[in-house]
């Protein structure tokens, strides 16, 4: 089988079963029932790194980050084929010689990621016996400046951020959500849409990947009446975030556009947003709505407003995330409605909006 295709292959919990079963009879079980992998083959050794790593609680990873591991993978083979190396033949040269590669090749984010990836299956490696030394130890990751700043010296200076609108250009942008459709079929069910896409993108702050989730059932009322949603985040992280009064009407204006029942039922699982084109065919499964699909959106209605053409969806969510410190949000709070896995994360925006504010503060004292 080829290396590349192993994640693939391994995308079933069905699959992850039967290799359980085939340990035994492989004899890759020591006298303590533990993995001993010191005489397997480098097939098996891939295929138990990739089952042990891909399978959290007996569930697969997101899709998202399977993307990450392919590319991960793949890179780590190219460079093994390359140099006509196969992964027996790592050893601490080896490991150095890849570090350097990836630090050489990389944004600093893309090597961590990439070098975590290949610390792990060293570890693994390690741990089983495949390897006999902790080579995992030689491997150095770069430093990685967090925040969203933009890394170029000029924009450094003037601490210009990199993927953040203000106020007023997010609003422009999201009046020509709508706009955008160009096909008069369910060309009102389509701008509906689009606005609410839009709305949540601005008011939300969920990443791209959450937006698309997003089923029916995902909405709910309080005791109180407020409606609020659960969105499922990075690895598979639970958390709340509250709607607000418009794009509520807008999220039940959609729902009666296309014909389905605006009453909330958290067992809907059915997707939010989907392809509506072919939804009129008899027993048409629902698509749900792709993240090209989404990308195009918004690069539209950027175009359209004459705006930054740099601008993605993931731009909405650091603009809702300082617009909600601006306006004196608690830190805690936008940390958990964000989704943020470290405080410190959030509390990157929070320096940036007190230094924002600087001047206002400084303006009440009277020095003259």
């Amino acid at each position: 089988m080829n290396s590349l295709s192993l994640l693939e292959e391994l995308a079933s919990a069905d699959y992850l079963a039967h290799l359980q079963q085939e340990l035994s009879r492989k004899h890759l079980l020591d006298e303590h029932r533990n993995l001993n992998l010191s005489n397997s083959s480098e097939q098996e050794f891939l295929e138990l790194f990739f089952s042990m790593n891909l399978f959290k609680e007996g569930k697969p990873l997101s899709p998202h980050t399977m993307k990450a591991y392919r590319s991960d993978a793949k890179t780590l083979l190219i460079f093994l084929m390359d140099h006509s190396l196969s992964f027996r033949d790592i050893g601490f040269p080896e490991v150095k010689a890849y570090n350097r590669f990836i630090t050489d090749t990389y944004a600093a984010k893309s090597a961590i990621r990439k070098l975590e990836f290949f610390r792990r299956l060293l570890d693994f490696g390690y741990e089983t016996q495949f390897y006999q030394s902790h080579l995992s130890t030689w491997i150095t990751k770069p430093a990685s400046k967090k925040g969203h700043y933009s890394k170029s010296k000029q924009a450094e200076k003037n601490r210009t951020p990199l993927r953040e609108l203000s106020q007023a250009d997010a609003e422009r942008i999201l009046s020509f959500f709508p706009q955008i459709v160009k096909s008069k079929r369910n060309q009102e069910q389509l701008k509906t849409r689009n606005l609410l896409i839009g709305y949540l993108l601005y008011t939300t702050g969920l990443r791209a990947s959450e937006l698309l989730s997003l089923n029916w059932g995902s909405f709910r009322y309080s005791r109180q009446g407020h409606v609020f949603v659960d969105v499922i985040g990075k690895g598979n992280k639970e958390r709340t975030v509250p709607i607000r009064e418009e794009v509520k009407r807008l999220l039940f204006d959609y729902r009666e556009s296309i014909h389905e029942p605006t009453e909330l039922d958290p067992s809907d699982q059915s997707p939010l947003f989907f392809a509506l084109y072919n939804r009129e065919a008899v027993g048409q499964e629902k698509k749900r709505l792709t993240y090209a699909a989404l990308y195009k959106i918004v690069k539209e209605a950027v175009e359209l407003a004459g705006r930054n053409t740099h601008v993605s969806p993931h731009w909405f969510r650091h603009t809702f995330v300082t617009m909600m410190l601006e306006h004196d949000v608690p830190l805690a709070v936008v940390k958990d409605w964000a989704g943020h896995a470290d405080i410190s994360t959030t509390n990157m925006y929070l320096e940036r909006v007190n230094q924002d504010k600087m001047h206002a503060h400084l303006d009440k004292v009277q020095l003259f």
